[in-house]
């Protein structure tokens, strides 16, 4: 998704910190790559995350009068590309409107993935490579009455094989001086998952159910930390409709070692059989961040535990030092570390199950060949710049810029035991009164 990073902060124990470092935690922010994340297709590359924070360089020192709506534009070319010959190019235009003194906006996006790939699953069923675009179109509204806040969201995701709609809320309370900011939330997500050349009609179905509750609260003058609980319940058809696993003779699995080569696997193959796992999962996570302000320098980490009822365990710690280089120029290092066991029915090779007396050979009920859902590591290293352009205090110009390098090691798949990629932003953003 887009970049945009918000942080307005003040030395003094007060609205500044409480509001300001509040869009830290919860407005969108610098994407980074998470290799265990997937669209519908298997094939398409990981996709960022909205999980950075933006630094104004010119934040007042007092409260200014309004001078009526504001209205912000903003631009981005996202890129990525890897070593398994998956590229992506996302263009994307959002804009917003608002008044933060009367306590509303609304806003929206538009995004389109270009996806061109020709990754070993592609090569290993002798498929060519294929090329595909998604569109995705995200709408907002923001309204806030006394120390109470309303955010709505809803949007959607539309390829040639897949369709989702979905949409939400996050209700939020200003307590104890504005010290303490719990909030509750919940969303809903339909999704279509097809082939290409099948009626839409025919298309299996996918729901999603999130909620989500924590809290913001201000540690001290320049410390500000967020604590909160996820619980996601899908339901429906949760496999990959073009994934097709190979299936060896029983014993034979040992001779496929991980990173077995596309020939040496098809040398030993009996049959193939397409994905499948359970139509239910419960995904749960736990998540923490502190952001800590020094004279010229803001500090964020996060960490995240999940969990899910599929046996996959993961931890995620994501860290960003942003730093003030004058009052037109930030810079920031980026580092994250993701680990996580695979699910309960994850196997490299699934082999066939042997007859038991008077019946045929058969195959594991749950199968799964996504390497993601595999035990894995990855690390991401980068870096980013904003620049302000030019513009006043209340209407600024700026531009940014992102690179990550992503490393991630799988460490009991079939075809590849590494991916390196490369994800890159630019975006630009401008705000009028």
């Amino acid at each position: 998704m887009q970049l945009s990073r918000r942080l307005r902060f003040d030395r003094r124990r007060s609205i500044c910190i409480a509001l300001g470092l509040w869009a830290l935690f919860f407005g969108r922010g610098a994407p980074t790559v998470d290799a265990a994340a997937t669209s519908a297709r298997d094939e398409t590359a990981p996709r960022g995350e909205d999980d950075g924070a933006e630094v104004t360089f010119d934040a007042p020192a007092k409260p200014h009068a309004s001078t009526g709506a504001a209205v912000k534009a903003s631009t981005e070319v996202s890129g990525y590309t890897d070593s398994d010959a998956v590229h992506v190019l996302s263009p994307t235009v959002a804009g917003s409107v608002g008044d933060s003194v009367a306590g509303w906006s609304v806003g929206g996006s538009y995004l389109v993935d270009a996806v061109t790939a020709a990754s070993v699953d592609i090569v290993s069923t002798a498929s060519a490579h294929w090329e595909e675009k998604r569109h995705v179109g995200a709408a907002s509204a923001d309204f806030k009455a006394g120390g109470t806040a309303v955010s709505l969201a809803g949007g959607f995701s539309r390829e040639p094989d897949y369709l989702s709609i979905g949409g939400g809320g996050v209700l939020s309370w200003e307590l104890m001086d504005k010290n303490f900011m719990p909030f509750l939330g919940g969303s809903y997500g339909h999704d279509l998952v097809g082939r290409h050349g099948d009626p839409q009609n025919t298309w299996p179905v996918m729901n999603k159910v999130s909620v989500k509750g924590g809290a913001t609260f201000v540690v001290d003058s320049s410390t500000i930390a967020s604590l909160s609980v996820d619980g996601v319940f899908e339901r429906g058809y949760l496999a990959k409709p073009y994934r097709y696993l190979p299936i060896v003779a029983p014993g034979v699995s040992a001779q496929l070692p991980a990173g077995a080569s596309v020939d040496l696997v098809r040398s030993l193959n009996e049959f193939s059989v397409s994905e499948n796992v359970p139509r239910r999962r419960d995904r749960f996570a736990f998540s923490g961040r502190l952001a800590h302000r020094w004279d010229g320098a803001t500090f964020r980490g996060d960490e995240r535990f999940y969990w899910d009822s599929w046996g996959l365990m993961a931890s995620t710690t994501d860290v960003h030092v942003y730093v003030d280089l004058g009052r037109r120029f930030v810079v920031w290092p980026h580092l994250r570390g993701h680990a996580q066991r695979g699910v309960d029915f994850w196997q490299r090779v699934f082999e066939e199950v042997p007859a038991s007396m008077g019946s045929a050979p058969g195959i594991p009920v749950y199968r799964a060949g996504d390497r993601e859902l595999g035990p894995l590591y990855t690390l991401t290293g980068g870096f980013g710049l904003r620049a302000l352009l030019g513009g006043d205090v209340h209407n600024p110009i700026s531009v940014s810029f992102q690179a990550d390098l992503i490393y991630t090691r799988y460490l009991d798949a079939l075809y590849i035991t590494r991916r390196r990629a490369l994800f890159g932003a630019l975006s630009f953003e401008a705000g009028f009164e």
